[in-house]
């Protein structure tokens, strides 16, 4: 297999003696295609994959193109671009002349995009498991192998739905005023948790042994279920584009959009004429008059620096989505590679610990809201709990922080850890994990809130919600239609069981303590209360009027549950006194 070979022009520069060189160069957008991976953040059978990009947004690369399409314009913003380990590939820096500043750059990988799908496969899979070193047991199972090829057998590999790869959604925001509007104007947040790399590597693990047991079979398919060789090669090129794809494929769009056009009409005839055939003559235009892109090359092959670079670009300058960045990091890097950066991210106001556990939340079978909160990727339902909402439900157990009922001022969560906890028995084994207090030990990333969270939820959700039939009103789902699956009633839950709380003056014990607990908090509430119509249409549910309402009915209600609320009395906001 002939290797391609690429060589530019190039400054080097070092910022100081701990950073990694940079070096600064110019290449056609149709060269950088060519080695540059551009792997996004999608989702492939509830696994996401490693990449770190949005998917396109088709709009910004429409008007990039019209940008492009009149010469005169400049884009002066660099690629940001950093090198990768992958076997036989290699990015240097050779000085001129003795010239440790000025020299060439020199890029040079294996032609992949003439290797068969079953090479690239094993590629990806040798490059994704020694970032693992080992540590996470990737055994194969007889049983998950069948159950893939259950999907050659029925699907026959269709090439509709092969075609298609990964899914990428029409509505992508991508300018600050969509995401403020979509997400709200909250600090970005990251989480990570190496189970995510590891689910993703067994997918190609599975879909690689299938395919060494039958190599010839697929050896000129260009997709094998659901992977396409382009997405395959995009994450095994010698270098990764950090930012900048929108610019890259706008400027890669506009010369396809001349070459449609029939502007390099003349001058194909002429290659053709020459002798050379019609695809390498369109490549010689293609290689001519593609708009040459400045590049910024960060010479580490650290995944972590280059996430790192990622987070801090997009935080300062265009912010994405609080759920994609938490996705992002999460299936990007492991827990050694993530220890490296999580000071430096941290220390850059990006706020780590929370998100993490919004993330097992939102993903633990365990947990009564595994998959139903966004998480910023593509196959994201409209239906699902916003993310920034899970973080506030999480903020009242983990950090016992926030429980207030609308329209009070008491934060009975506070309360409860300032005269309960440090007596619940669930805390009480806390210097045996090297804890300083009761209270640090509770609100670790694995501390007791996380199972206290997880039985409270289970319990609440049974004895007042379902899980069948998302038409009625108590569905565990639908935050939009949903009387209890939503934001207000959620915090309401929370809050007012913290008050039962304090009202008994109770700690919590154990898991089974809790239920016991709850059952009597909910000892005389009936289902019926959230399972009603409510009226709501045209109702603002999250204006403080509407909040401080359900507070107030539902408080009034868990004292004395003879009769419940009137419909009408949902719509009616609560007066400010």
């Amino acid at each position: 297999m002939h290797k391609l070979t690429f060589e530019y022009p190039a400054i080097k520069i070092k910022q100081n003696e701990m950073c990694s060189d940079v070096v600064l160069f110019g290449a056609s957008a149709y060269e950088i295609r060519q080695w540059a991976g551009v792997p996004q953040k999608k989702s492939f059978d509830d696994v996401e994959t490693v990449g770190f990009q949005r998917v396109d947004n088709k709009a910004r690369l429409s008007e990039l193109k019209k940008f492009y399409l009149n010469q005169q314009n400049v884009v002066q913003n660099t690629l940001i671009c950093a090198m990768r380990d992958i076997a036989g590939c290699s990015v240097n820096f050779k000085s001129k002349d003795g010239n440790d500043v000025a020299g060439v750059l020199e890029i040079e990988f294996p032609s992949f995009y003439e290797m068969p799908i079953i090479d690239l496969f094993g590629i990806l899979r040798q490059s994704l498991e020694s970032r693992l070193h080992g540590k996470v047991n990737l055994s194969l199972s007889e049983e998950e192998k069948q159950e893939l090829k259950k999907q050659l057998s029925v699907a026959n590999e269709s090439m509709e739905i092969e075609s298609e790869g990964f899914s990428i959604p029409e509505d992508v925001y991508d300018d600050r005023e969509d995401l403020e509007e979509a997400q709200g104007s909250d600090q970005d947040s990251l989480i990570f948790d190496e189970s995510h790399i590891a689910d993703f590597i067994k997918e190609i693990a599975l879909r690689h042994e299938i395919l060494k047991e039958n190599p010839g079979l697929y050896k000129d398919r260009e997709n094998f279920l659901g992977f396409s060789k382009e997405s395959l090669i995009s994450f095994i090129l010698p270098v990764s584009l950090v930012d900048g794809q929108h610019r890259l494929l706008g400027a890669i769009s506009e010369i396809s959009s001349r070459l449609e056009n029939g502007e390099f009409d003349d001058e194909l005839s002429s290659f053709i004429d020459s002798g050379i055939d019609a695809p390498m003559a369109n490549d010689e235009i293609l290689k001519r008059h593609t708009r040459i892109l400045p590049v910024s090359l960060l010479m580490s092959e650290s995944p972590s620096e280059q996430v790192f670079q990622f987070v801090v670009i997009n935080q300062k300058a265009t912010p994405i989505g609080r759920s994609l960045l938490g996705t992002i990091v999460s299936t990007t890097l492991t827990n050694d590679e993530m220890e490296v950066v999580s000071q430096r991210l941290m220390d850059s106001g990006i706020q780590l610990e929370e998100a993490r556990a919004i993330t097992w939340m939102a993903r633990n079978p365990a947990s009564p809201f595994a998959n139903l909160v966004e998480r910023g990727v593509n196959n994201d339902s409209k239906e699902m709990l916003q993310w920034s909402v899970m973080g506030k439900i999480i903020n009242i157990f983990k950090e016992l922080k926030g429980g207030i009922l609308f329209g009070e001022r008491n934060d009975y969560a506070k309360i409860w850890q300032e005269k309960y906890l440090a007596s619940s028995g669930v805390v009480a084994d806390f210097e045996d994990y090297e804890f300083s207090s009761q209270y640090d030990y509770w609100r670790s990333l694995e501390g007791p809130w996380r199972k206290i969270f997880v039985c409270f939820w289970n319990r609440v959700s049974n004895k007042l919600a379902q899980r069948e039939n998302n038409e009625r009103k108590n569905f565990w789902g639908a935050p939009r239609e949903s009387n209890i699956f939503n934001k207000i009633s959620l915090m309401i839950l929370s809050s007012d069981f913290f008050q039962y709380l304090v009202e008994i003056r109770s700690g919590i014990d154990s898991t089974e303590h809790l239920e016991v607990l709850v059952d009597e908090w909910l000892q005389e509430i009936k289902p019926a209360y959230f399972d009603r119509d409510w009226e709501l249409s045209g109702v603002k549910k999250d204006s403080k009027g509407i909040r401080d309402r359900w507070a107030q009915l539902w408080s009034d209600y868990r004292k004395n549950s003879s009769a419940l609320p009137q419909i009408r009395m949902y719509r009616n906001p609560k007066k400010t006194d």
